[in-house]
């Protein structure tokens, strides 16, 4: 990317309007077994294509105690490729990481993560470092890549935004999709992603929480007013003190909200009855709290690097944004949540 163009993304990383959001009113989840099991049951969630249901609780992974079901999906072998599909009349890409040791007949955790504005689905993939980690981890990566490398998160970020895209039902499109072609597990199925990318990320948890069991996002709050989940929604958010692209106590030059604005919406969401948050990691300049007195399992994690910068941390550098630490991985912390944080 050429430095004048990574400059006009600085000042315009949440650019767009709040015109035509979508306000989601709570109702049932869509497609979930209520069969005894708990995160053991069977899924059937919206667009489950050949899955059919699986558990959310493989062995070692955080599930209940319900039955794995199998997948009737064709095998792959390990290694990257690329996913084509249409959504909404237009072609839509994204990047697809097979991990090693990927078994189609057993359902598999996988996480989508999002880039951010004028970033590319390669691009956050070397930033992020998340591929050798979800390797680790035992998780699929699906890097979504957004048209005019930009997502529409509400008020963020550039034609993406202004022109409404429908990058949620995008989202939910290739889920359908890449149901019908991996053996992925409805109930371990997470979003993470960066600025404009987090933000999305944060919608999703908004807009899509039937399909989505907790999210991850690094640098990007909430960028839509009106939120209503139609369940409780784990949250692990990442942001530097010093971010001068979206700021930590919000406003500046993005006009989002602050850090904690974003956490107290999610953890009274979550319905957490803590008196404060505890600490449950701390390392050099990185520290992480964590909501965890909350409805259904669900916990509301915030790591801070003190003066840390518009970066991934533990990553690759996003550019000229400021500190980058290595003292905290987001990818690895971020994957630990999720396993501990399957759909209830």
């Amino acid at each position: 990317m050429k430095i004048s163009a990574w400059v006009f993304g600085v000042l315009c990383v949440a650019c767009g309007s709040d015109d035509g959001e979508v306000r989601v009113q709570p109702k049932a989840d869509a497609g979930m077994d209520a069969s005894p099991g708990g995160a053991g049951g069977t899924s059937g969630s919206a667009g489950a294509g050949a899955v059919g249901g699986a558990s959310g609780g493989a062995a070692g992974q955080g599930g209940g105690g319900g039955i794995v079901a199998k997948c009737s999906v064709a095998p792959m072998a390990p290694g990257v490729s690329e996913v084509k599909i249409t959504s909404s009349g237009v072609a839509r890409t994204a990047r697809l990481v097979i991990p090693p040791g990927y078994d189609a007949t057993q359902p598999t955790p996988v996480v989508l993560v999002f880039h951010g504005y004028l970033e590319t689905a390669e691009q956050i993939e070397n930033i992020s470092q998340m591929t050798p980690a979800a390797a680790a981890a035992g998780f699929v990566v699906v890097y979504p890549q957004g048209i005019s490398t930009s997502w529409n998160a509400g008020k963020c970020c550039g034609s993406s935004s202004s022109s409404k895209r429908p990058d949620v039902q995008f989202v939910s499109d290739l889920l359908d999709h890449l149901q019908t072609q991996i053996c992925l597990d409805p109930k371990r199925t997470y979003a993470a992603g960066f600025s404009n990318g987090g933000m999305l990320s944060n919608r999703l948890a908004c807009e899509l929480s039937h399909r989505f069991a907790a999210i991850g996002p690094v640098a990007g709050p909430l960028a839509i007013d009106e939120c209503l989940p139609q369940r409780v929604m784990p949250v692990i958010e990442f942001h530097g003190t010093s971010d001068f692209i979206v700021p930590y106590d919000g406003g500046g030059l993005s006009g989002t909200r602050s850090v904690k604005d974003n956490i107290d919406f999610w953890q009274k969401n979550a319905w957490c009855t803590d008196a404060a948050p505890a600490q449950v990691f701390q390392n050099g300049d990185s520290t992480c709290t964590e909501y965890n007195q909350c409805k259904e399992g669900a916990a509301i994690r915030l790591c801070t690097v003190q003066s840390g910068g518009h970066q991934w941390p533990g990553g690759k550098s996003a550019g000229p944004a400021g500190k980058l630490t290595q003292d905290i991985s987001a990818s690895t912390e971020m994957l630990k949540f999720f396993l501990a944080h399957p759909m209830p």
